[in-house]
Parts: C-alpha cells; sequence; structure tokens
C-alpha cells in the first residue's frame, strides 16, 4: 500500500516538474537559427545591420514571451525574427553584389584611365621630342652667344679685380705710411714688445709727480695716435735712478707711469687698454754714478702694442 503510495506521489511530481519547463517551439527555434546564420554572414554586418538589429529585437520578444508562458506571443515575433534575419542575407547578399560590380566597373575605368594617361604622356613626350630637336640649333647658337658675353664679363669682372687690388694695395700703403709718419713724430722705436716712446723728467719736476704744462703737446699727440688705433694696448713703466730708497723710487715710478695713464684717459684713450707699473730704479739705461746717466735713467717708457690687439708681453732681462 505504502509502495504504491510513493509511486503515486513520485508520478506526479513528474508530471508537475514537466509542466513548469518551457516547451520547445519550432517556429522560435527557427528564429534563433536564422539570425545565427545572418550573424555569422560578414556581408550582413557590412551591409545590412538594420535588418539584423530588427532580427535580433523580435528573437528577443519571442524568447521573453516564451519564458514567462505566454505561448500565444511566441510565433508572430519568431516569425518576423526569422524573415527579418533573411531579409537581412537577402539584402546583404544584393549589396555585396553591387559592391563587386561596381569595384569591377572601377577597376575597367582605372585601366581604361591608365591606358589614356599613357597615350597622352607618350605623345606629350613626343611633342616635347619634337620641340626640342627644333630649338636645339638655336639652343647651340644662343649658347656660343652667352659665351662669349660670360668670356667679356670675366675678364671685365678681372679687370675690376685687378683695379680694386691696386687700390686696395694703394690704401694700405697709404695707411702704412701714415702710421709710420705718426709713431715718426712720436719718435717710437721698435723692440720685441712694440713700440716704445720714452719720456724723459724733463717732464717732471724733482721728485713730483704731476707732468709739467709743457708735457701736454706729446699727451695729445700720443692719445691721438692711440684713439686713431683702438686695436693697440699700451703699457707704461715708469722708472728712477738710484738716489733714494728703494720703496720711495718705486712708488715714485707708479706715480709717474699713472699720471700718464691719466692724461691720456682725459684724452679719450680707454683706460682698459692701458696698463702701468713702477719698476723703481730697476732697469738703468744709463750709470747712475753721473748726473747725465742719473737723468737718463729717470724716465716713463710707452710701450704700444701691435694691431692685432694682443697683450703686451712683460718686461725680461736687466
Amino acid at each position: 500500500m505504502n509502495a504504491k503510495l510513493f509511486s503515486g506521489v513520485g508520478l506526479a511530481l513528474a508530471l508537475g516538474a514537466c509542466a513548469s519547463m518551457p516547451q520547445p517551439n519550432a517556429a522560435l527555434e527557427s528564429a534563433r537559427s536564422a539570425v545565427r546564420t545572418a550573424e555569422a554572414d560578414p556581408n550582413v554586418n557590412k551591409y545590412a545591420a538594420l535588418d539584423l538589429d530588427r532580427a535580433r529585437k523580435e528573437l528577443s520578444i519571442a524568447e521573453e514571451a516564451q519564458l514567462h508562458h505566454r505561448d500565444a506571443l511566441v510565433d508572430q515575433p519568431a516569425y518576423m525574427a526569422t524573415q527579418n534575419a533573411r531579409l537581412a542575407q537577402a539584402h546583404a547578399a544584393a549589396k555585396a553584389d553591387d559592391a563587386r560590380v561596381a569595384a569591377g566597373q572601377i577597376e575597367r575605368d582605372q585601366i581604361m584611365l591608365a591606358a589614356r594617361t599613357r597615350e597622352a604622356e607618350n605623345a606629350k613626350a613626343s611633342a616635347a621630342n619634337s620641340r626640342a630637336l627644333a630649338t636645339a640649333a638655336l639652343s647651340q647658337r644662343d649658347q656660343a652667344k652667352e659665351e662669349a658675353s660670360r668670356a667679356n664679363e670675366e675678364a671685365s669682372r678681372a679687370t675690376e679685380a685687378a683695379s680694386r687690388a691696386g687700390e686696395e694695395a694703394a690704401r694700405a700703403n697709404e695707411e702704412k705710411a701714415r702710421v709710420q709718419a705718426e709713431l715718426d713724430a712720436l719718435k717710437a722705436t721698435p723692440t720685441p714688445r712694440g713700440l716704445v716712446m720714452t719720456l724723459g723728467d724733463v717732464l717732471f719736476d724733482s721728485g713730483r709727480s704731476e707732468l709739467k704744462p709743457g708735457a701736454g703737446r706729446k699727451m695729445d699727440q700720443l692719445a691721438q695716435f692711440l684713439v686713431e688705433h683702438p686695436e693697440r694696448r699700451v703699457q707704461i713703466d715708469g722708472f728712477t735712478d738710484s738716489v733714494g730708497t728703494d720703496a720711495y723710487n718705486t712708488d715714485l715710478s707708479q706715480r709717474r707711469a699713472d699720471a700718464v695713464k691719466s692724461a691720456l684717459v682725459n684724452r679719450g684713450v680707454q683706460p682698459s687698454r692701458i696698463g702701468t707699473e713702477g719698476y723703481g730704479k730697476a732697469y738703468p739705461v744709463g750709470s747712475n754714478s753721473d748726473s747725465g746717466g742719473r737723468q737718463l735713467n729717470r724716465r716713463v717708457e710707452v710701450v704700444i702694442g701691435g694691431d692685432n690687439g694682443t697683450a703686451i708681453a712683460p718686461r725680461s732681462g736687466s
């Protein structure tokens, strides 16, 4: 009795489970298959995306109806999904065929255009060759004229260059002569260090570093030369005789060198071009044992550098 009861209950449960599960629908399965087939077709995605989208929406409606056991509402959207999917494939195939035909036509047009282009280029090249042959004789004649003209121009330029070279040489000689005349007026002596102009102690009072009024003309000449030749540097060295202490003589020689520098600066010479040094009784040019020699030793030497602006070499030797 109990076995029969349990068997009856199990059968009832099985029948209930079967009743709750969605039953297969042929229209829905056909729609699913049609949509999958359309989705797998690359031409559909390229040419009929809207049709495919409509098929997907109809399929979604049919599946929603089946999921909620609204069987009466499944067939119509499933049918529409199938038709839209097939329509998408048909549209895609037609457009793909049209594209292939258009591509073929474009390729044929390109081939024909290339052929006509080659013909035009060949005709153009032939015409150009004819023009070139026609103008060759004229070109040769014109070339001969041009060569003759160039030769005349080159000869003219050579003459002008020779004339300019002569003028430059003349100007250089004039400048050299002018500079030499200025140096002669300054009584400057060439040395390895540069041109040396010696200012005797007659320009200073005994034991003093102030320039006498009579030194103005000599300072004017020197300043004018240096202003006209701004590339030249100047070194002013002061010296004394041996009378007095070494410290006194060194200080006096330095003050006299500085006095000459101040006179030049006041006359327009840039101070950065002028160096000074006081050597005291060092480097005598005469004997300190007599008055004549001592007078020669009491001096200021102005060393004028070269016209290349290089620094003046320091004094060396005795």
